[in-house]
């Protein structure tokens, strides 16, 4: 029967997960019951080995929702094909009342109650697979530079590449040229500082030495003048 049909209205329509190795993967289901009677309910599929279902079955109280979560397993190999993905799941239901008023308080559920043989009014709903893709890893190229991939973009990109080199080449060998200039300039200074040290010591000999001959003069030179002046009176 038609999803329209069904006791309970059931979202999203399609499983879909994304498949990735080694990795449990979980999709929600929401069942909604519209109706004013309780209705049990059971999950099937067709490879119960690669999911599991939480719960399998239960109860929908009248006008209220309920949600099963499906989870693929971790799988450990890549299917050749997931669009080729066979699996499919089932949902069946059916009201607590009316039909069954003897389970109208019923707590656990049974596969019996859904056997349709014996004139139960049982609704069902199937749900495919849809296996997406896991992400792709980020790529090179910037969004929105998705032409750089072409060989003139790849050209004008190495072209711009070299051109920032030569330029920082040339500002290295700039920088080389201030280092050794600026060296220079120290040296220069450092020797003109010495230079002038060894002048203000020289300086300061010579001038030493001119202070004790001329004291020594005045020492040879001072009797006579003594004399000369003492013979005047």
């Amino acid at each position: 029967m038609s999803e329209k049909a069904n006791f309970l209205n059931i979202s999203p329509s399609e499983l879909k997960f994304r498949f990735e190795l080694k990795k449990n993967t979980p999709v929600t289901l929401t069942l909604q019951n519209t109706t004013g009677d309780r209705v049990a309910f059971k999950v099937k599929t067709t490879s119960p080995k690669k999911y599991c279902v939480r719960p399998s079955n239960g109860l929908v109280e009248p006008n209220a929702s309920k949600d099963v979560q499906v989870i693929l397993q971790a799988q450990r190999e890549m299917p050749a094909n997931l669009a080729d993905c066979k699996d499919k799941f089932l949902i069946q239901c059916i009201k607590l009342s009316g039909s069954l008023p003897e389970q109208n308080e019923v707590k656990e559920i049974t596969s019996d109650m859904f056997d349709a043989s014996q004139g139960r009014d049982v609704r069902q709903t199937k749900l495919r697979v849809v296996l997406v893709p896991p992400p792709r890893p980020p790529s090179p190229v910037p969004e929105g530079n998705e032409d750089l991939a072409s060989p003139t973009a790849a050209a004008a990109v190495t072209h711009n590449l070299s051109k920032k080199l030569e330029t920082a080449a040339a500002d290295k060998s700039d920088i080389r040229k201030r280092l050794a200039e600026l060296e220079g300039s120290i040296g220069s200074k450092q020797t003109t500082a010495a230079s002038a040290g060894s002048y203000t010591v020289l300086h300061l000999l010579i001038v030493a030495i001119l202070s004790f001959l001329i004291g020594l003069l005045m020492q040879t030179q001072l009797p006579a003048l003594q004399h000369v002046l003492g013979g005047g009176r």
